[in-house]
């Protein structure tokens, strides 16, 4: 399997204190999804089970996979400390081959835009489909031109407490917005007393889109009632100021 060299230790232990539960607004409305899918839920790039694993509690049937061992081994210690077995394997979107047919393919958090190249974005969507039952539903976010950083060049700066007495510091650099691809250079450093003893540097990218780009690949895939609006309100329709929109689709 390629490797991953995103989303690694320092950086998933990061997401988990920043995010260590899902937003009321967006869990909300991705379960009424679940709660409705007609046949088992799968959730791609499912990360360290933020979603996944609150849904799993609820007994809903719902499987997930990652391409980060980082963010997989964090599930999987929170699954155990809740008593929980989720059915979650490593894998990256264009190589997912599963026999099972979903009734629901969801994806919060944009994580979709971590596909940045435009080909393997259309690729994953045909992939969905054929993973999808007759009666299945594509839904997910992507983030807009208008979430691009407005400064390029400057750190942003974030501290991190850890439980046993350590702290984790996380810069972050946009330096590049080019062909809708945002790209920032990620540090993080592990600081025990006085001491740094562990650092990580990923570069971020996240591709952006606008509605009508997304809804043209969408329809190219094969969705047939596709709709985009503002997040989480799928009776508001998106506009062009809208830095986050979401995405519904059927097969």
């Amino acid at each position: 399997m390629k490797k991953f060299d995103t989303y690694l230790d320092l950086c998933t232990q990061v997401y988990d204190l920043s995010k260590p539960i899902p937003p009321k607004d967006s869990y909300e409305f991705y379960r009424s999804y679940v709660a409705s899918a007609k046949g088992p839920i799968l959730a791609p790039m499912c990360g360290s089970g933020r979603f996944l694993l609150p849904l799993l509690e609820e007994g809903f049937d719902i499987q997930g996979f990652d391409a980060s061992e980082h963010m997989l081994e964090a599930l999987h210690s929170k699954a155990k400390s809740k008593n929980l077995k989720p059915d979650v394997w490593q894998d990256f979107v264009k190589d997912l081959k599963k026999q099972e047919k979903y009734g629901l393919v969801f994806i919060p958090a944009g994580s979709f835009g971590l596909i940045i190249d435009i080909e393997e974005s259309i690729e994953a969507l045909k992939i969905f489909y054929e993973h999808l039952n007759t009666e299945g539903t594509l839904v997910f976010e992507v983030e807009t031109l208008k979430s691009a950083p407005n400064q390029l060049g400057v750190w942003r700066t974030s501290v991190w407490p850890k439980k046993d007495g350590k702290i984790i510091v996380a810069n972050f650099l946009d330096f590049s917005l080019e062909n809708n691809v945002s790209r920032t250079i990620c540090k993080y450093e592990l600081v025990d007393g006085n001491d740094i003893i562990q650092t990580e540097v990923e570069i971020f990218n996240i591709r952006l889109y606008d509605s009508s780009q997304i809804i043209e690949m969408l329809t190219k895939a094969g969705f047939r009632d596709v709709k985009v609006f503002k997040p989480f309100d799928k009776f508001s329709k998106s506009d062009k100021n809208d830095e986050l929109i979401v995405c519904e689709c059927r097969k």
